[in-house]
């Protein structure tokens, strides 16, 4: 049976024991090595503090980033979806003073890129890369413009000028840039000494009166009215080109006549032909009748011809000087104020049919008022019509809401003058019996607005002159009742 077991397997040879890391510490040799383990635990601690550290903040960083990005993308979709959605309900006019906004950057920053090309420019491909670059936007917006109105509509209608004129520019300008690029050599050989095309860009500056006129921001009164009296002064200082021109016309014959006979020097040079004594007569008008060198060409005139010449050249100068410029001066200043006033009587008929205008600060002023009256009104004031409409005001409620500052600009923007303010119980109060019913309010403030009119004393006028009937009538009955003639008026 013995021999029938299995044999025992051989027991595994024990690895000799490490000395304790935890032995005794009086043992030298458990006590380095407890040492260094703590060593090596601490570095294995501080190296993953770090990693920690550096995984926590990068982890942070990009959970910030990718936070950053959502609102990016939320703002974003917001942005675009509202403007599509802007662009789908928005009316002709509000498209085109959005487009010409825009169109207003541009051209100013063609503006500043000609000053800047004219003296940079050494007709490199970056310069002509530019420069097409803005006559191809010229040439974008053209093809907006007449795909929204259509042929007829933008060169046949409101603006056909101006529209006209804009297009001719960028027609001209397309073909130099044509030129120039599909055959270099002959545009520096035929169109060298020719003012660049592009230079008519400038020309859309002008433009920006319009746009101006449309933003109609108080911030652009004073140069939007300054354009418009230029505008406006235009005729006026053709005509005034053209008086200009007859009488340096008519006094260059007489000193081509007197002067450009003889060869005096200073003076000859100067009056031998009909144009240049023309150009030295403009001259002497602006007080510049020198010559090349200096000289005054009327004092050799005065030694060589006498003092009739000299007599004749002071007629002249004081002639044009004191009257013709000054009348001149006089009618320009007062084309550009009729304009000006043109202007103002404008924009106060827009407000004053501004009904959106009206509504609000009316409604601004009755909610006020029904403070005032410690009448409760809660919900919109739709609901309560009937009610508003039977609220009697006294002086003191009209007078306490007048004192606000809030008022005060309602009734401002409404064009009521600040010095009535004070007595617009007292004005409004129609039959004088201390009260003012709210139609007799709303009523006076409508008849209230802006300037004094001559219709107001026509009004009163009739007005009075239909009393003078009815107390003429009533006169007539009372003498008829009393038999008598004694009344008088």
């Amino acid at each position: 049976p013995k021999a029938l077991r299995t044999p025992k397997t051989p027991k595994t040879p024990k690895t000799p024991k490490t000395p304790d890391t935890k032995g005794d510490p009086g043992s030298p040799v458990g006590y380095k090595t407890s040492d260094a383990v703590a060593r090596m635990m601490r570095l294995k601690k501080d190296s993953t503090k770090e990693y920690l550290q550096e995984m926590f903040q990068h982890s942070e960083l990009l959970a910030e980033a990718e936070v950053e990005r959502r609102e990016t993308r939320k703002h974003l979709r917001k942005y675009v979806t509202g403007w599509l959605s802007w662009l789908r309900n928005a009316t002709f006019e509000d498209f085109e003073l959005t487009f010409d906004s825009l169109l207003m950057a541009i051209i100013l920053m063609n503006a500043f890129f000609q000053g800047i090309q004219m003296d940079r420019s050494d007709g490199s491909l970056p310069w002509v890369v530019a420069d097409a670059t803005f006559t191809i936007i010229f040439i974008i917006e053209l093809g907006i413009k007449v795909k929204i109105r259509g042929f007829g509509g933008h060169f046949c209608g409101q603006s056909r000028y101006v529209n006209c004129f804009d297009a001719f520019l960028v027609f001209t300008d397309s073909s130099q840039l044509f030129i120039l690029l599909v055959f270099p050599k002959f545009a520096e050989r035929a169109m060298r000494d020719l003012p660049a095309v592009s230079l008519l860009r400038i020309m859309k500056l002008f433009k920006l009166a319009r746009i101006l006129r449309i933003l109609q921001m108080d911030v652009f009164k004073d140069l939007l009215t300054m354009i418009q009296g230029l505008i406006g002064g235009f005729r006026t200082l053709l005509w005034s080109m053209v008086l200009f021109l007859l009488v340096v016309y008519v006094m260059s014959l007489l000193f081509k006549d007197f002067y450009g006979k003889m060869p005096v020097r200073y003076v000859y040079a100067y009056f031998n032909t009909v144009p240049r004594s023309m150009f030295t007569t403009f001259r002497c008008a602006f007080g510049d009748c020198s010559s090349s060198e200096g000289v005054p060409i009327f004092e050799h005139v005065l030694e060589h011809y006498g003092p009739f010449a000299s007599v004749l050249y002071c007629l002249f100068v004081f002639t044009t000087v004191v009257g013709i410029m000054n009348v001149i001066a006089a009618i320009f200043v007062e084309s550009t104020m009729a304009v000006a006033r043109a202007m103002e009587t404008s924009r106060t008929q827009t407000r004053m049919q501004d009904s959106i205008l009206w509504s609000t600060r009316m409604t601004t002023l009755i909610k006020m008022l029904i403070d005032k009256s410690g009448i409760e009104v809660n919900g919109p004031l739709s609901e309560y019509l009937q009610e508003i409409s039977d609220i009697e005001l006294p002086h003191e409620t009209i007078d306490a809401m007048v004192q606000t500052p809030e008022a005060r600009q309602a009734l401002l923007d409404l064009d009521l003058l600040p010095c009535d303010h004070p007595y617009l119980a007292d004005i409004l109060d129609a039959n004088n019996n201390g009260v003012c019913e709210m139609f007799e309010f709303i009523d006076g403030v409508r008849r209230l607005r802006g300037e004094p009119r001559r219709s107001d004393i026509v009004t009163i006028d009739l007005r009075l002159r239909d009393l003078q009937r009815q107390m003429d009538e009533v006169l007539a009955r009372v003498r008829n009742l009393n038999g008598t003639t004694s009344i008088s008026c």
